[in-house]
């Protein structure tokens, strides 16, 4: 598997496919970068997940989130600085599954949160507590890419300036933190979250397990 999933990442970053940046300034919705003549996403094998789980937007789009692996790299997405030696970034690889029988529009509902201990000084205040996680998280700013498609899933469909999910479809994505870390950190110092209120509806963080790992809730 992962010699599946570092070809899919080859991929994406020879077709600079779909790259989304976040900040944790306000809620607002990220901006997606969507290069349309991107080749279609590389095919790969199901994954073993962590328990998944489904949030819902108030206009009834569903989105099923399932943690993969989390771990560190010096360069885990294309586009990022050459960390400081022995630093890399955090990131989760996680499943992103469309349930429905209609396609719904492209978001990434979770993101990386990282232990406090690990986050250098100049990102500590823009690390925020977020309400229903663990104290000794915190949500950074981050980006997210599509990097590959689950076999047997049709490729995203594009429509003008917009993509979407296809119909039952599930997506390999890779969210990675801003912050650069410890390269000795590794998946016990972050977890994939969900909170903004446009999928939670109170704001409560939401945790996607890896796969043998219990919820971590505050």
């Amino acid at each position: 598997m992962a010699a599946a999933l570092s070809a899919a990442l080859g991929m994406a970053t020879a077709a600079g496919l779909i790259v989304v940046l976040r900040s944790v300034e306000g809620p607002s919705r990220p901006m997606a970068n969507v290069d349309h003549g991107s080749s279609l996403l590389q095919e790969v094998p199901i994954p073993a997940t962590g328990r998944p789980v489904t949030v819902t937007t108030a206009e009834g789009h569903r989105y099923t989130v399932a943690a993969v692996r989390g771990a560190v790299d010096p360069a885990p997405l294309p586009g990022v600085q050459v960390p400081p030696p022995g630093k890399g970034y955090a990131f989760i690889d996680y499943v992103l599954t469309n349930p429905q029988h209609h396609p719904i529009l492209l978001d990434f509902p979770p993101y990386v949160f990282l232990r406090r201990s690990v986050v250098p000084p100049d990102f500590a205040s823009r690390c925020v507590k977020r309400i229903g996680a663990p104290p000794e998280l915190c949500d950074p700013p981050g980006r997210s890419q599509v990097i590959a498609r689950l076999r047997g899933s049709a490729d995203l469909i594009r429509q003008d300036a917009d993509t979407y999910l296809a119909p039952g479809a599930s997506y390999l994505v890779r969210a990675m933190a801003d912050p650069p870390v410890p390269d000795s950190a590794d998946h016990r110092d972050m977890g994939l979250f969900i909170w903004e209120v446009r999928f939670t509806g109170d704001r409560r963080s939401r945790h996607a397990p890896f796969p043998g790992e219990d919820s971590r809730t505050g």
